[in-house]
């Protein structure tokens, strides 16, 4: 019996000890606003009061005035497609900043006919540390690029099929697009200015393209004037909601989100009645079998 408490005990204290750490380990995966790492945005989350969408259910009925900032790695459904066209229609600001994910997606269902290219961007003279690391440096006046000289992207995409009213930033006339991946530029392959940022008025609303997601991350977002857009982009928001629904997800993130579901579940009042009422029941069984035991006489 003894030994059977003892394995109860330590099983209980292990899972609670695993639960713990799930609980508090820091996310370390891309674009999350809870994580500190290089590759979150917990450092923007802190700056300008973000508000994180876990569903774009949760969307404004009245977004006047709102932006959502959409890093779309996974694909939408439609029903979410939807959510987003009735928040552009209604007055909210669209930023979709992509590079190799499902943005077109989300263009093709706008109605709207700029793209992604889905071309790895380089620059091998206009650059922060190497070809990968292209700085933009024709930004064109704007409310979002106001006091903003350039921005350094980090292995990008550029735009297509925009026109010059719709260009907000392009990048310089060395970079191109490496369709091949040979790291060269060859006769075949589109050189700049390329466009890397535009701007589309669409309903009440508008949508702004951001051919690199990666300027929003910890490791990013205090390079060059990257900071300055995003505080511009802040700065232009009722509210800034950024989707987290849409990035890809770890095991450990997965674990944490049943954890909070169960969580919100126990923090129920019928549930937390019923919790309180099977810890008293659970002490006094021990009281009850010790009356009802019967003693043995000499």
């Amino acid at each position: 019996m003894e030994l059977r408490r003892f394995l109860f005990i330590l099983t209980a204290v292990l899972i609670i000890a695993l639960i713990l750490t799930v609980w508090f380990l820091p996310s370390n995966e891309d674009f999350r606003v809870d994580n500190p790492f290089w590759n979150g945005i917990k450092n923007i989350r802190a700056e300008y009061q973000v508000q994180p969408l876990d569903s774009l259910a949760n969307l404004p009925s009245s977004p006047d005035g709102a932006t959502l900032l959409v890093i779309p790695y996974l694909s939408c459904t439609s029903t979410e497609l939807e959510h987003l066209n009735y928040f552009v229609s209604r007055g909210g600001r669209l930023i979709i900043a992509d590079d190799y994910g499902h943005g077109n997606e989300i263009l093709a269902d706008l109605g709207l006919e700029a793209r992604f290219s889905g071309q790895v961007l380089l620059d091998p003279l206009i650059n922060y540390k190497n070809k990968h690391f292209p700085r933009i440096v024709h930004l064109h006046p704007d409310p979002l690029t106001e006091n903003t000289d350039e921005l350094v992207f980090n292995h990008a995409t550029s735009l297509i099929n925009i026109t010059d009213d719709n260009a907000l930033a392009l990048s310089s006339p060395f970079s191109f697009l490496d369709y091949n991946g040979d790291g060269t530029r060859e006769d075949v392959e589109p050189t700049g200015p390329l466009p890397v940022i535009s701007r589309h008025e669409l309903g009440d609303g508008e949508v702004i393209l951001i051919s690199d997601p990666s300027i929003f991350i910890n490791s990013m977002d205090t390079i060059a004037d990257n900071e300055g857009l995003i505080q511009n982009i802040a700065a232009t928001a009722s509210v800034l909601y950024v989707d987290q629904s849409h990035l890809t997800s770890s095991d450990l993130h997965r674990t944490r989100s049943w954890l909070q579901q169960v969580r919100e579940i126990l923090s129920t009042p019928i549930v937390t009645a019923g919790l309180v009422l099977a810890a008293i029941v659970a002490a006094l069984i021990p009281i009850w079998y010790k009356k009802k035991k019967p003693t043995i006489e000499n």
